[in-house]
């Protein structure tokens, strides 16, 4: 005890991170979802077990004990750099952000992948939620011990190993959108936790679509609102989306990917003039308007306090009477890219 623990990471069928530390007298592992990065389980195994193991060196043994141990049937094996590892760990410490509404909270994506089924068209389900779901008429569907698929099947004759639906299927339903929706109804809880993110993420604010005095500022240009003595409000802004930010990402890959491959969980217009983006990236956190051709840093949108419920809600002029403040920068190339 005492000594220098040795590590390894792999991705097992493009699903699972597993983690293994060799401290001498026994191996912790730890399973991670790639899809959340979110822990999932931890177990620990004595050196006598892995010693067992049919394969050559000490870490190949290990992954071959964690495999028969958590029972995962492995496809494909990559080892993955340490530096993940930490940011793995990281991840642990941070509230979710918007996460894609899965049918079972309860089972993730680690789940069939670690059946050896290695598309992701299929969402894993617990044996009472597939029932449930298919009294609602989904298809549910079996995945075996093979990661061979069979259905559709009867959920109260199946001999299964795990149930799924199709993710096309449940993305179409009415369970998926409604979940999509609730998240609006939470809008200062998830700023909250995009504020107090340790890793790269980005945040997408749109102006409010329920209110009708927006529209005479909806896509409005930055140079139209300051000639008029006016500057975008957090108060007439909702908080749409938000997500990691994977690395390399920058605004015009934000600004492609939010309007023409929009994520499933991204009920809303497609990214347009009058938008607003914030990037944390290592820390920091700065907010773009979408402009015409451009985006152009606010340095106070964040700062500024968030819409209240109110009966007699001061008319848009008012709202938007603030002339920009110092320190507003002008206008940037789109094809500069967030740093």
């Amino acid at each position: 005890m005492g000594g220098k623990v040795e590590n390894a990471l792999y991705l097992v069928n493009g699903g699972i991170y597993l983690h293994i530390a060799d401290s001498g007298d026994r191996f912790d592992y730890t399973i991670y979802d790639k899809e959340t990065m979110r822990q999932i389980y931890h177990g620990q195994l004595d050196v006598s077990t892995v010693c067992e193991q049919p394969a050559q060196g000490i870490f190949n043994a290990a992954r071959y004990a964690v495999f028969e141990d958590y029972g995962i049937n492995a496809f494909t094996v990559e080892k993955v750099p340490l530096d993940m590892l930490q940011k793995l760990k990281n991840i642990q410490l941070d509230p979710p952000l918007d996460e894609y509404p899965r049918p079972d909270y309860g089972c993730t994506m680690a789940d069939i992948a670690c059946m050896g089924y290695l598309k992701g068209d299929l969402l894993p389900v617990a044996d009472d939620i597939a029932k449930d779901l298919s009294q609602k008429g989904f298809r549910i569907y079996e995945v075996d011990a093979h990661g061979n698929v069979k259905g559709p099947v009867d959920v109260n004759s199946s001999y299964h190993n795990l149930f799924a639906v199709s993710r096309a299927g449940w993305q179409n339903s009415r369970g998926f959108r409604e979940a999509v929706a609730d998240r609006m109804k939470h809008q200062t809880e998830r700023e909250l936790t995009f504020l107090c993110q340790s890793q790269d993420c980005f945040a997408i604010y749109q102006l409010n679509h329920h209110d009708p005095d927006l529209r005479y500022i909806r896509y409005e240009s930055l140079e139209s609102l300051q000639k008029q003595g006016q500057r975008p409000q957090r108060g007439n802004y909702e908080l749409v989306y938000t997500a990691p930010l994977p690395e390399g990402t920058g605004l015009n890959t934000l600004w492609t990917r939010f309007n023409t491959d929009h994520p499933p969980d991204y009920q809303h217009p497609s990214m347009s003039v009058s938008d607003v983006i914030a990037v944390k990236k290592n820390g920091t956190i700065t907010s773009y308007y979408v402009d015409q051709s451009s985006f152009a840093i606010l340095d106070d949108f964040l700062a500024q306090p968030p819409r209240q419920a109110e009966l007699g809600k001061p008319s848009i002029k008012r709202q938007l009477s603030a002339k920009p403040v110092p320190g507003d920068h002008p206008a940037k190339p789109r094809d500069k890219e967030a740093r």
